[in-house]
């Protein structure tokens, strides 16, 4: 008891022996000092306990383990220093990692040994990468910062600054981020933070062909309206029965009447009815207010169509002077929304009706691209959609989704809005697409007479044809047709001839569908200047009588 093994040292005096061979020198080959051969040696430490000063041992080439202590890798010996650091030290080499990283596309895993070998700067890979994030160093675009990419890119365009986007030097092409995610602009405005954005991403306005700059007045227009708009052009609801009851509030709404009774007023005016256009604009202004009101922000751009389709410059001074001084007056309306109007009544004081429908033309095109839609690769563009309002305002739905979605020409005979079908006919979708073509290209895309005449088909075949998408494919052709005879005798073209037949084709259907209105008569008035162009006085005189005897009582349908 208290006695140990024979032939086995004392676990003080083995201890001692270790340390003393771990720092006594390593003998030479020829030294005689060591007693113990290298198995001899292996044998005798075996039982020694686990201790701080563990000898590590790794196998000879005969295998076995060796006598001289293995000496531990400069890596393994570095892990044992301080790998933290405050954030002072990290923000001190901050600009030599993002050169490493960014500027010159290293990985990580390099950027660390560099880091490390030079400057003998340590850290974990995880604090790296925690350190990366919130500088926002990303190599990759992240959806996040293409949404805040499209916002700014909108916010500079509408004050009229063209923007390009780089990042690390490269092109940021945000269209084909989204065609290749498969998501549009309004998954990318769900996500937007309006924040700053990486430092990696540099924004410049490219350069331009010099041209004359803005008036002031331009700008300051476009800079309220896109912060009117920011706020009310919002996403539309998914499509469901509450968000269209809501629809069919506003198409019922005083804002949306007095805007009609604008609309005929205008159109009066251009006809040179000055008289009966005074009556129709007074009634209008009599519920104009209407428009201030919260949940009339679709009336309010429907009013600006109507003043873009029949340009008046005296209506327009009195317009905006009125909405302005009315809201001026009346608790309730936000600043953005008034400080739009009073932007408006001085512009259109100070400028003509040229520099004022040009303007219009800018705000109109604004809210129409807000979610970066397009149609065959343009933006799309509400304007393009006329004549307006010739299909009734209950089978309207589709167009406040119109500016969702990417269209293609190709897609038109078969276009539909998911989950809309339910309650409106994709017919009236078509024909919308169908008059956009054609306005788009000013009648000239050889395409148009080819999809007309395929969806004309198909809608002669459905059990329950449109009278709406009918009446437009036979427009659409009619105005192709003219425009391909531009450079022809009219008298003797066959695309001229074409063109009268199919226009009167339209309005012999536009007669028996819709009671005689604004659009009847634009139609008959277009068809009477055809005539006269071929020559043929008979026809037109005709049809100049046949105008005015149909819309002889207009005004009374239109009052009503």
């Amino acid at each position: 008891m208290g006695l140990h093994e024979p032939g086995v040292p004392k676990p003080d005096t083995m201890s001692r022996e270790l340390v003393h061979l771990i720092r006594k020198p390593q003998s030479s080959p020829d030294s005689t000092d060591s007693a113990s051969s290298p198995a001899e040696y292996k044998q005798e430490t075996s039982p020694v306990p686990w201790t701080s000063t563990r000898l590590l041992q790794l196998p000879n080439d005969d295998g076995e383990s060796s006598s001289s202590p293995a000496r531990m890798p400069a890596s393994t010996k570095r892990g044992h220093r301080k790998t933290t650091h405050s954030a002072d030290v990290w923000e001190a080499h901050k600009a030599e990692i993002a050169r490493l990283y960014l500027d010159e596309n290293k990985r990580l895993k390099d950027v660390m040994e560099i880091m490390e070998g030079q400057f003998g700067f340590r850290a974990s890979q995880k604090m790296y990468k925690t350190k990366l994030t919130q500088w926002k160093f990303f190599k990759n675009n992240r959806q996040a910062d293409v949404a805040n990419l499209l916002y700014l890119q909108r916010h500079r365009l509408a004050i009229g600054k063209e923007s390009t986007f780089r990042r690390n030097g490269k092109l940021i092409d945000v269209e084909a981020y989204m065609r290749r995610r498969g998501i549009s602009a309004f998954d990318l405005v769900e996500v937007a933070d309006s924040g700053d954005l990486p430092p990696t991403v540099r924004c410049r306005t490219p350069p331009s062909i010099p041209r004359l700059l803005d008036p002031p007045d331009d700008l300051m227009i476009k800079e309220r309206f896109f912060q009117w708009t920011s706020q009310k052009f919002v996403k539309p609801r998914p499509i469901e029965t509450g968000y269209l009851k809501k629809l069919d509030l506003h198409h019922t709404s005083r804002a949306l009447h007095s805007v009609q009774l604008l609309t005929h007023g205008c159109w009066l005016f251009s006809t040179g009815r000055n008289l009966e256009g005074g009556i129709f604009c007074r009634e209008a202004f009599a519920l104009l207010h209407h428009i201030l009101e919260t949940s009339a922000f679709l009336s309010f751009f429907e009013m600006m169509m109507a003043i873009q389709r029949y340009p008046n410059a005296e209506i327009m001074k009195e317009l905006w002077s009125y909405l302005s001084r009315y809201a001026a007056a009346i608790d309730g309306v936000n600043q953005p929304l008034f400080r739009v109007l009073t932007s408006f009544s001085k512009f259109s004081q100070q400028h003509g009706l040229e520099h004022n429908i040009n303007i219009l033309d800018w705000a109109l095109q604004w809210a129409s691209g807000r979610f970066n839609s397009s149609f065959d690769d343009k933006p799309f563009d509400y304007t393009m959609l006329k004549p307006w309002d010739l299909i009734p305002v209950g089978e309207s739905y589709h167009r406040y989704y119109l500016c969702l979605n990417r269209w293609e020409v190709d897609w038109i005979p078969t276009a539909t809005i998911p989950n809309l079908d339910t309650y409106e006919d994709p017919s009236n979708l078509r024909a919308d697409l169908l008059l956009i073509l054609g306005n788009q290209s000013n009648w000239s895309d050889d395409r148009i007479s080819k999809v007309a005449l395929k969806v004309l088909e198909q809608n002669q075949s459905s059990p329950k044809p449109s009278e709406y998408l009918e009446f437009v494919c036979l427009y659409s052709t009619a105005r192709h047709n003219r425009m391909r005879s531009a450079d022809e005798d009219a008298a003797t073209s066959i695309d001229h001839r074409l063109a009268r037949e199919y226009l009167q084709l339209a309005a012999d259907l536009q007669r028996r569908a819709w009671p005689p209105g604004k659009n009847y008569y634009e139609t008959l008035t277009l068809l009477e200047c055809w005539y006269r162009e071929a020559g043929d006085y008979e026809s037109a005189d005709a049809t100049w009588r046949r105008r005015d005897e149909d819309c002889v009582n207009v005004l009374t349908i239109l009052s009503k």
